[in-house]
């Protein structure tokens, strides 16, 4: 599924942003471009990144 339409950035792309070692969206951003345009998608970025932080620590 797609997380950020304007820069055609899936969610398996974010995922394996975070599996490289990105903590923030502003990472994120920096390596897929994700969320540089109008920024809907920040907050799906932000979602994927705080469940996969509770994943982590569970």
């Amino acid at each position: 599924m797609y997380v950020c339409i304007c820069r055609a950035v899936t969610e398996n792309e974010v995922h394996d942003c975070i599996a490289e070692g990105a903590t923030s969206a502003k990472q994120i951003r920096d390596t897929t471009g994700a969320g540089g345009d109008c920024a809907r998608c920040v907050r799906k970025i932000c979602a994927i990144l705080k469940r996969s932080q509770e994943l982590t620590t569970a």
